[in-house]
């Protein structure tokens, strides 16, 4: 199976409408009946709008930030009137002012605490919104700047409606600088922060660095302000001036990306972090060599080493150790690990580097990662830069200078793919050459068949990220209440008393938080339907069935209460989990998908007979019937729905049609047909390494496709020079108990053991073995395979007491699940039979050898001359009891099969031994 990841990624291009910058999340407090709003700054009791003046809205915002806590009176006069002397009555007329404003129950909310200070006594809450701000200054374009005559105002800079910022000129010159106003303690806070760091970054990096030049600064008397050089348009406003940043060509907006990382890593190499890195952050200057640019507004940055201050000669002007330098910025462009209360990092910020390269090379700062943003970036190299810097892992992000590094070598790293493409090209083309070898061990062809039968589930869960792109689209709303839910319930753990541990991880959190869909999107049902289906999918993909089976029903009876469950969207959810079932090769497990697909397709009605249905139909059908061991029946449904998918384009992004190619091409290794199957793997591969990058783990799967092929085919030499490439990029990228990492190492060991290198094959095949019986269980079918080559290999290297109790405990499992009778327990027999052979117990393996189905367990280990092995051990026990006319009889079935020694070394050996002992 294929999974998603960056973010994991993994639909199309997100477009959204978020309004850059004239929307901005703030806080609404509410207490008994008032309600105070941070974005305009206004106090309503009852409901009216209460008319204050500014000092006592500001110590109302103070006392709110510390509810429940007392507040010292040199607090908040330092808070509310920072670097005045005043007489202390001030505060008092302040509290008295507030008081009056709140009502008769004023002296109640706002308690005296004697000799030290004020306290908010009621309980508060506190609710984050995303609305347009108010303009917070009355300056009209042509009016002097307060405190600077001979400046007079042009126009307010930036699209956030709070008209903070704006451009100047000097009446004289006609030179232009940029003002940034506040008129309240918390703005004049960030002010203050960014002077400081301002001042700090001329100082550490000189004047000539990639910022904007502070000039002047004003925190005696309000307005407040920053005065600092034009440092040109931002970016979205410089690329409006082109005609649109996609009529900008692609080079100057890579020099863009790459301009913004270096500046970012300039920040970063003496401590400072952005925090609120978007379009609008960033200015342009045109220059005859081209934009040059600068990275502004660092009013929410963090210093994470104050000692730097001290050593560059700057004074902290205050600021730096407030809460809100610890906040994150702009929703649209914040890191993931920030939901809730994360920290920032510099990963953080290289996140929001790697969202506006993204935006940079499709041309669309209205365009956010989404499911299959991919699709919308053709450039495979600059796929994998975006993927590497916007990764949902901050650990597996770039620094900021290595992400502009990439971007500088582009044209270099081009050529060398190029000439990579070319190599691989070669040496693929040698290995084919090779003679094919037919025969191998039955068990390590059973665990790669094993492991296939999970990857053939490929990417089934795609298409609904696809879907809900597109309604996300049509209703933002439902968009964003998702995107609280993933924030606030899952993402942020704030208070440890709804955690289950200090240390609890995601997935744990998820399970804790999904309680609450029911209650947050009662009203909502089509809503909590697809967080359902979400769920479920990503337990899916982490092959957690019995959660995954929870929140599929969870989500079913949720578009049942939407009206919705007649609509190809939620129809299309059961029968991926009809494919989750049947993957889940548990007791039962393949009745319940039967049931469920012929539950959807009475649902459907005509709908299932084309179009999208129709493919989804065909792959589940394929899916119950690959696990049943009906590969022909399995080859032919998968060969319908890639063909289908394939005449409907719009409806299936080019990497859905290459994942329903490769379950087809998966029945026909399943089948014995490895030249068939070869012959379609080998264009999925390079047409995948085009979609998403030569080391995207999508290519990476197919990669491992066609090591298994080879291995499944005798070129075991060849399978692992591939493996041994593969395995330590799969655990790089994947993890090394992902399931994906986990079958390139079943499949190693096969290439191993096949070549007589039975130690480091029994490692691989315990260490298989071990977390597939703690991720799925040890009845299930991987890890009942896995414990057989485990055990087949150690009966190889002569440890034969633990390789028969290996081999006997996977049997009962065996037994217990699939049944006496199905071709995983007559296979484990002839295993087990041949260890016994190894131990002169020749005669105890005969009874084992009776009555086996040789064509359906050749359809189980995907090799047509499976049994030709089973005549093997039939001639030896053959000639144990000194019937030699059966032996020979048997060696010339088994020797008809090879036309050549077979490459597996192990059976090589006994068909020369028998050869010898006949004379034949």
């Amino acid at each position: 199976m294929q999974f998603s990841r960056i973010s994991n990624v993994i639909g199309r291009g997100f477009r959204m409408d978020i309004g850059g910058t004239s929307r901005r999340r703030r806080r609404l407090w509410r207490f008994v009946d008032a309600e105070f709003d941070e974005a305009g700054w206004t106090l309503r009791v009852d409901g009216r709008a209460v008319p204050l003046e500014g000092k006592p809205l500001e110590v109302l915002h103070e006392l709110l930030l510390h509810a429940g806590e007392v507040v010292s009176k040199d607090e908040l006069l330092d808070a509310v009137w920072p670097g005045v002397t005043v007489v202390e009555n001030s505060l008092a007329n302040a509290v008295s002012k507030l008081r009056k404003g709140l009502g008769e129950a004023g002296d109640t909310i706002v308690e005296t605490v004697p000799r030290i200070g004020y306290r908010l006594a009621v309980p508060v809450a506190i609710e984050t919104l995303d609305a347009p701000l108010a303009p917070r200054f009355a300056f009209q374009a042509g009016d002097p700047v307060p405190g600077r005559p001979q400046w007079r105002l042009v126009g307010p800079l930036g699209q956030t409606g709070a008209d903070d910022v704006w451009r100047a000129r000097h009446d004289k010159t006609g030179e232009t600088r940029v003002f940034k106003f506040a008129d309240a303690s918390d703005r004049l806070r960030a002010l203050k922060r960014e002077a400081t760091l301002a001042r700090l970054l001329m100082a550490a990096l000189g004047k000539g660095a990639p910022f904007v030049p502070l000039l002047e600064w004003n925190f005696e008397h309000s307005p407040y302000f920053l005065e600092s050089a034009d440092g040109g348009d931002d970016l979205g406003g410089w690329a409006h001036m082109q005609g649109g940043i996609a009529a900008v060509p692609l080079t100057t907006r890579l020099a863009i990306a790459g301009a913004i990382a270096r500046a970012l890593g300039a920040a970063h190499s003496i401590g400072v972090l952005h925090k609120d890195l978007k379009p609008a952050n960033i200015l342009i200057e045109t220059r005859a060599e081209g934009p040059f640019v600068r990275l502004a507004d660092f009013g929410s940055a963090r210093l994470l080493d104050t000692d730097v201050l001290g050593a560059n000669l700057i004074t902290d002007f205050g600021g730096l150790d407030q809460d809100e330098a610890s906040r994150s910025g702009t929703p649209a462009y914040r890191a993931p690990e920030l939901a809730g209360d994360g920290v920032p990092t510099v990963q953080s910020d290289v996140y929001a580097a790697g969202l506006i390269l993204f935006q940079l090379v499709v041309g669309d700062f209205g365009r956010f990662l989404a499911p299959g943003w991919e699709d919308l970036v053709d450039d495979p190299l600059l796929r994998e830069d975006i993927a590497l810097a916007a990764a949902a892992d901050p650990l597996r992000r770039p620094s900021a200078d290595e992400l502009a590094d990439r971007l500088a070598r582009i044209d270099a790293r081009r050529a060398e793919a190029e000439a990579a493409a070319l190599e691989a090209a070669r040496a693929e083309a040698l290995a084919r050459a090779e003679e094919r070898r037919r025969h191998r061990r039955p068990w390590m062809r059973a665990a790669a068949a094993a492991a296939f039968i999970a990857l053939a589930g490929t990417s089934t869960m795609t298409v609904l990220a696809s879907r809900q792109r597109d309604q996300a689209r049509a209703a933002q709303a439902q968009a964003e209440a998702s995107y609280a839910f993933l924030a606030d319930d899952i993402l942020a753990s704030p208070d440890p008393a709804k955690a289950d541990g200090a240390d609890e991880k995601l997935v744990d959190a998820v399970r804790r938080a999904s309680a609450g869909i029911d209650r947050r999107f009662a009203g909502q049902p089509l809503i909590a339907a697809r967080l359902y289906a979400t769920l479920a999918r990503a337990f899916d993909q982490r092959s957690e069935y019995a959660a995954a089976r929870d929140y599929y029903a969870r989500a079913w009876r949720w578009f049942g209460r939407a009206g919705a469950t007649g609509d190809v969207e939620a129809n299309v959810m059961r029968l991926q989990l009809a494919s989750a079932e049947a993957l889940s090769t548990q007791p039962g497990s393949l009745d319940r998908a039967r049931r469920l697909v012929a539950a959807t397709r009475a649902s459907l009605g005509e709908k299932a007979s084309a179009g999208e249905p129709a493919v989804w139909l065909e792959s589940a059908e394929g899916m119950i019937a690959l696990v049943d061991n009906q590969v022909p029946s399995a080859r032919d449904h998968f060969a319908r729905a890639s063909a289908l998918a394939d005449s409907i384009p719009e409806a299936f992004e080019a990497r859905q049609r290459l994942n329903f190619h490769q379950r087809h091409a998966f029945a026909l290794l399943r089948l014995g047909d490895h030249e068939g199957g070869e012959r379609e793997l080998a264009p999925l591969v390079a047409a995948m390494g085009r979609l998403q990058g030569p080391e995207h783990p999508d290519t990476l799967l197919l990669r491992l496709n066609l090591a298994q092929s080879r291995a499944l085919s005798g070129h075991y030499e060849a399978a692992l020079t591939d493996l041994n490439w593969l395995v330590p990029r799969l655990e790089a990228r994947l993890g090394p108990d992902h399931r994906t990492t986990l079958l390139a190492l079943s499949v190693r060991q096969l290439a191993l053991g096949s070549l007589g290198r039975y130690g480091p094959a029994a490692a691989d095949a315990e260490r298989v073995w071990r977390a597939a019986a703690a991720k799925d269980g040890p009845g299930s079918f991987t890890a009942v395979a896995m414990r057989a080559d485990l055990g087949t290999t150690q009966c190889r290297a002569g440890a034969l007491v633990q390789g028969e109790a290996n081999l006997r405990a996977a049997y009962q499992a065996s037994r217990a699940g699939p049944g006496p009778e199905s071709p995983i327990a007559q296979a484990l027999r002839a295993a087990i039979a041949d260890c016994l052979i190894a131990g002169g117990k020749a005669e105890a393996a005969a009874p084992l050898l009776r009555n086996i189905d040789r064509e359906r367990v050749n359809q189980l280990v995907g090799d047509a001359h499976w049994d030709a092995g089973l005549d093997v051990s039939l001639a030896e026990v053959a000639l144990a009891k000194g019937d030699r006319t059966e032996a020979a009889a048997r060696l010339r079935a088994a020797a008809s099969a090879y036309s050549s020694p077979p490459s597996d070394r192990y059976l090589a050996d006994r068909l020369a031994r028998l050869h010898a002992a006949l004379g034949i």
